[in-house]
């Protein structure tokens, strides 16, 4: 009678282990809403990195427009002329005429590099803190304050630069600091968002918006440097961001 009884208990366990482990697999295959929170998460999250990226990349090309590379004395263009032709007009193979105010400043390309390599200061600094703190507090607040700080910085970048070269420096490394948290704590949001079996074709759509952000930015850059200026380079996209933050305090 006993050991039926003890039986009993032991099938009665068994079956109850096997029914959870069933239950757990089936939550784990369910996929869910065709059209769910998950997507509206993943396609603030994709505009988010497009505009953190074209924010990142925007200077390659403005910085063209900003440099007086006539001026510079980094950049020669000197030619021996030996016949009797006429020479070519004195103008720098990679200088712009630019109408509306561009070739302001005379940085060679020591000062240049140090533009736009001082960003990546900021960057390194704030990887593991942002993912450690998204893990801990949740990823919100800190991936919408991360990029709300880098589109408030880059309105400020022609004030900076027509202020003073350290301010500007200032300015970049904090931007940087900003960026620096999209990647951990996006990947820590992930885990949380999306079901096992959609993980990665979401975080493929919000991280394509990196390499978006950086087709986008490039041309549209050069076309706003040559019609409006390299300060509105810097509004535009700036101002793009702080309109993405509203909508992702909004929605998500």
């Amino acid at each position: 009678m006993r050991l039926t009884t003890n039986l009993k208990i032991v099938i009665g366990v068994s079956c109850n282990m096997d029914s959870e482990k069933y239950e757990l697999q089936q939550s784990l295959l369910k996929k869910g809403s065709y059209l769910g929170y998950r997507h509206v998460f993943s396609f603030l999250g994709f505009l988010g990195f497009l505009n953190v990226y074209a924010m990142r990349v925007n200077l390659s090309v403005a910085i063209v427009a900003m440099v007086n590379s006539t001026n510079n004395p980094g950049i020669t263009n000197t030619t021996n002329n030996t016949d009797e032709t006429c020479p070519a007009p004195d103008v720098p193979a990679n200088s712009t005429i630019n109408h509306n105010g561009g070739g302001t400043f005379d940085w060679d390309e020591t000062t240049q590099s140090l533009v736009l390599g001082c960003f990546f200061y900021g960057y390194v600094l704030t990887q593991i803190p942002g993912g450690r703190a998204a893990e801990k507090f949740g990823g919100k607040w800190i991936f919408g304050i991360g990029i709300l700080i880098t589109s408030v910085f880059t309105i400020l970048m022609p004030i900076a630069a027509k202020t003073d070269f350290r301010l500007l420096v200032a300015v970049r490394i904090i931007e940087g600091l900003g960026e620096g948290v999209t990647f951990p704590v996006m990947n820590a949001m992930l885990a949380h968002w999306s079901p096992p079996l959609e993980r990665s074709k979401l975080s493929t759509f919000i991280y394509a918006g990196s390499m978006m952000g950086t087709v986008v930015s490039l041309p549209i850059t050069g076309l706003i440097c040559d019609y409006w200026g390299w300060e509105a380079a810097f509004y535009a996209f700036g101002s793009v961001g702080v309109i993405w933050f509203i909508f992702w305090t909004i929605f998500v």
